[in-house]
């Protein structure tokens, strides 16, 4: 079996038909569907996925996402990299006008190749838009958080820096459907702190194996905390990212300088909308 597809889901059956019909029907291919009937999170459904699959490669979809045509070349083939990078589409659900979703990481293809290399694997943390052979991501037993948000972010960030080598097709392979009420848009304490956690991870993560790259992100739950007056949830945050390991001066200066990241990202938005 050359390649394994792992889809969690839960909700809509005709999201995950529209999936499963986009996905070509190929013989070196298995599709492997977690049902999360009890709401346990996409990252535990995928997880639950690596445990069966025989693939060389693995490939990851959400069920309210789809394949565009030309996915059936990419798979044609032949891959010796670790992890296969390709592009992705966007379109808002219900109406199909274009989104913004798949706009970074199709910039990011449009660098030059050391810069590109470098965003791809410390800084790119979706599930979707790339090949991963699997035997590396057995090797560093690389897995899926099980919390209620970002349960990819982390998977990604550890792939990207055990991978030996990566190759890149440009071509849009991959149509992301953005949903007003998806999962990375929930602002529960539990998911802020959640959010908080997994990027403070990753950062140390970063840290501790030499990449001089902090998330901006991990200050996110905080901020928005702190200027709503959710002094008890703000605490929580920061104490929750202390806790993972980032050091308090970091802590500061990243306190200090996040109004120049919200100005950088209002700029890097138009930066980007020609890559939408």
């Amino acid at each position: 079996m050359t390649y394994s597809l792992i889809i969690p889901h839960r909700g809509s059956s005709k999201l995950l038909q529209r999936l499963l019909e986009s996905v070509p029907k190929r013989d070196d291919m298995e599709v492997i569907v977690i049902e999360d009937i009890d709401a346990r999170g996409a990252g535990w459904a995928r997880n639950q996925g690596l445990k069966r699959a025989k693939g060389e490669y693995l490939i990851f979809a959400d069920s309210d996402d789809y394949f565009m045509p030309c996915i059936n070349g990419i798979l044609d083939r032949h891959h010796t990299a670790d992890i296969v990078y390709f592009s992705a589409t966007s379109i808002e659900e219900g109406t199909g006008k274009p989104s913004w979703r798949a706009a970074r990481v199709n910039w990011v293809m449009a660098q030059e190749p050391k810069t590109r290399e470098f965003l791809l694997r410390h800084t790119f943390t979706e599930p979707w838009c790339h090949i991963l052979r699997r035997k590396f991501v057995e090797k560093h037993k690389i897995r899926f958080d099980e919390t209620p948000i970002l349960n990819d972010v982390h998977f990604s960030t550890q792939a990207g820096y055990y991978a030996q080598s990566i190759d890149v097709i440009p071509e849009k392979a991959y149509c992301v459907c953005n949903h007003p009420n998806s999962v990375g848009k929930r602002r529960s304490p539990e998911c802020l702190l959640a959010f908080t956690k997994v990027m403070a991870e990753t950062n140390v993560f970063n840290h501790t194996h030499g990449i001089d790259r902090y998330h901006a992100r991990m200050m996110r739950p905080f901020m928005q905390s702190l200027l709503k007056l959710h002094l008890s949830t703000a605490k929580k945050c920061w104490d929750t990212m202390r806790k993972a390991g980032v050091p308090t001066k970091v802590l500061l200066k990243e306190f200090a300088i996040y109004p120049y990241h919200l100005l950088h990202w209002f700029k890097r938005r138009k930066k980007y909308a020609p890559f939408a």
